[in-house]
């Protein structure tokens, strides 16, 4: 998995001190590595260089408080995933606007705490780059963007967005570079990307491109426990 960076972001000391505690434990426990990073205000968060993926964001804090802090980052075009760590429910709305995909209230609950970065790491999944070639040439593709790939004889047909890629790798082989959070082999002769699965019948799978790819027989019960487990931790 690329490199990961998680900024804590809450002008309370002792807060910072019990989510560090947290994310130690959060680290034992899963396969995740990360880096830590704190900052006591929203303006020194918003002087951070990028590096970061992940925000811990406290929403009450003087001068620059965590809305106005996210509001400023995405005028930058810094995306990340903001976790809102707060123990006012009246400013959940404010938070959706501005793009927060988890709420934490405070006193902080474990489970609540690590279900919410689940689902941050899950949204990071498919961000590393892939060697490919389109039209004969090197290219580069983030791996999120691959919608199917396909096996064609001795080498793969790579689909993204309307365009066709090719490597001359085995299915077998680009499956190690391939995150396998979202990607499942699904055939002997193709992977699909879960985040562009629209539905699942019982002898093929249908894309949001419209296209259909078979199911094998002997993979359907695992495909589609996949995908519903997939779709549960990113509701």
């Amino acid at each position: 998995m690329a490199h990961v960076g998680i900024v804590i972001c809450d002008d309370d000391k002792v807060m910072h001190g019990e989510v560090k505690e947290l994310l130690e434990q959060y680290r034992k426990n899963g396969n995740y590595t990360y880096d830590i990073y704190s900052c006591f205000s929203a303006k020194d968060l918003l002087e951070m260089s990028e590096g970061y993926n992940i925000i811990l964001l406290d929403i009450d804090m003087p001068e620059v408080d965590g809305i106005q802090a996210a509001k400023e980052l995405a005028k930058r075009g810094i995306e990340t995933n903001i976790i809102m760590l707060t123990s006012k429910r009246e400013r959940f709305k404010e938070a959706f606007k501005i793009g927060a995909t988890r709420f934490v209230t405070k006193p902080i609950e474990k489970e609540e705490f690590f279900e919410a970065l689940d689902n941050a790491f899950l949204s990071l999944a498919g961000y590393e780059m892939i060697k490919l070639k389109y039209r004969g040439e090197d290219c580069f593709l983030q791996q999120r963007e691959i919608e199917v790939i396909e096996a064609n004889r001795d080498y793969l047909k790579i689909y993204s967005k309307g365009k066709v890629f090719e490597s001359n790798k085995s299915l077998k082989t680009i499956w190690d570079d391939l995150d396998e959070r979202i990607f499942i082999v699904v055939h002997r002769s193709y992977i699909i990307n879960v985040l562009y699965v629209l539905d699942v019948y019982k002898h093929y799978i249908k894309m949001n491109n419209g296209g259909k790819v078979p199911i094998s027989r002997r993979r359907n019960k695992e495909v589609v426990q996949k995908i519903i487990d997939f779709d549960k931790c990113r509701n």
